[in-house]
């Protein structure tokens, strides 16, 4: 009776990676095909969807509030460049809020149009309705999804976190230690940026 009950729980963990494997195949496949736009920085892939401008996205995450750009122009930089410091510097002041060092994270972006798409990725067709979500993270895929919209530089510190957070311990800490901490980063990045009310 025992063998047959460690067949059943090997089946059964079976069929859940497959499961999770599937699911993860389909995102990726879903960025790349809604994906316009892809920039490599050092700690992000970000894939961009139709429609989002990289002057917009720019402007969104404040990349030029994180450093002075008519540096970056004086060195001959263009907006791609902007774009992989920005999000780059907006990574490590993260970390830095949180006094964490990560030595090697690699993760995505996934900017979605609105924030239906991005609510797809979470609640799938079903509950789009009734949800309102702008922006998450989902760890198992390391990725974070963000609604072009409604973006800003706090919100996708907001994840950043989240992400920081996931990659650094080993054992998650319970969800809302981990949305005092994402909002502390938040709350730390707009002062820092000057963008608190």
């Amino acid at each position: 009776m025992p063998k047959l009950k460690n067949y059943k729980s090997r089946i059964n963990n079976y069929r859940k990676s497959r499961i999770i494997f599937l699911w993860s195949l389909v995102f990726s496949l879903w960025s790349l095909v809604c994906s316009a736009e892809t920039i490599e920085t050092k700690y992000f892939t970000v894939s961009l969807c139709e429609g989002c401008s990289l002057s917009s996205f720019a402007e969104k995450i404040n990349a030029t509030g994180l450093f002075r750009l008519d540096a970056l122009s004086a060195n001959g930089s263009n907006i791609r460049s902007v774009i992989k410091e920005g999000i780059d510097a907006l990574f490590l002041e993260v970390c830095d809020a949180l006094d964490f060092t990560l030595k090697s994270y690699r993760g995505s972006l996934v900017v979605y149009p609105d924030i239906v798409e991005v609510s797809k990725v979470a609640y799938g067709d079903s509950q789009i309705i009734t949800a309102n979500l702008p922006s998450l993270y989902i760890p198992s895929h390391n990725t974070i999804y963000i609604s072009f919209k409604d973006m800003n530089a706090g919100m996708l510190a907001h994840e950043m976190a989240h992400a920081v957070i996931s990659s650094y311990f080993v054992v998650a800490p319970p969800t809302k230690v981990q949305e005092i901490l994402a909002g502390y980063v938040e709350y730390s990045v707009r002062k820092k940026m000057g963008s608190l009310p």
